[in-house]
């Protein structure tokens, strides 16, 4: 993929967002995102924008796909209390970290999930999310940023990216070549982080972003937002000309039970 110059992200005069919806806002707070000015033509991660994943306080493993205006709810697990993390790959697949630290891959063969267990001892990942269907982002409890991909065996190969990411509250990957992170500080600032050829660029946001409690990854033109007051929200880049805008949704109400999506 190619990025353009990011000049419109670093001078802070990139496109905001537009809240779309029906009903007053029930959150307070600035809902704007700049995003980073790139090269938008390929799109290789995750579920297309029309899924996601949850886990619910139930312990319930929820798929969640586009139907109209919201999404439709299909239950396809039960038993999930123990689940550490989940961040989906791609629409059939996603990874799982157990309370024990194994690491599963699972597959929807469109009646069930396949299990494949292809790791242990990962009970050192702090956080994950997936950037595409062999691809996720990691981590650890010592700081390390790193990159883990699956050959054609499921067997994982790393290259770290960078250190001193110990105060991360949240990483969202939306493509191999870019994720957002929620930091751990006062306001949960949010930084937009390229990955191209000379290493990781940071495009820092700042903004208060403490209504954010839960965010998955879509692919690169889409994420998900659970709000602190439970309303769940839509992010989607709309491309206009040369340029586009961050449109945010309010889709559904009530999320206020939701322990994990991804």
């Amino acid at each position: 993929m190619r990025f353009k110059r990011a000049m419109a992200a670093v001078l802070g005069i990139a496109a905001m967002v537009t809240v779309v919806t029906a009903n007053p806002s029930l959150a307070q707070g600035d809902k704007t995102f700049k995003g980073v000015e790139r090269e938008r033509s390929m799109s290789t991660a995750t579920t297309n924008g029309q899924s996601f994943l949850e886990i619910n306080g139930a312990g319930e493993l929820v798929h969640w796909e586009r139907s109209g205006s919201s999404y439709a709810k299909q239950v396809r697990g039960w038993g999930w209390g123990g689940t550490r993390t989940i961040t989906t790959l791609d629409e059939q697949t996603f990874l799982e970290i157990k309370g024990d630290g194994r690491l599963s891959k699972w597959t929807w063969n469109g009646g069930a999930y396949s299990e494949n267990v292809v790791g242990w001892g990962w009970n050192n990942a702090r956080l994950i999310t997936g950037v595409s269907g062999n691809q996720f982002i990691e981590i650890n409890n010592q700081g390390e940023l790193a990159y883990w991909t699956f050959d054609g065996s499921n067997v994982l190969s790393k290259v770290i990216k960078g250190w001193g990411w110990g105060g991360t509250k949240s990483i969202t990957g939306l493509d191999p070549y870019l994720f957002i992170e929620i930091k751990g500080d006062a306001l949960n600032s949010l930084s937009w982080w390229v990955n191209g050829s000379t290493g990781l660029q940071e495009f820092h946001e700042g903004g208060d972003r403490r209504w954010i409690r839960l965010i998955a990854g879509g692919d690169a033109d889409h994420f998900t937002i659970i709000r602190t007051d439970g309303v769940l929200m839509e992010y989607a880049w709309v491309q206009t000309g040369e340029s586009g805008e961050w449109v945010g949704t309010e889709r559904g109400w009530g999320w206020g039970g939701t322990r994990l999506i991804g």
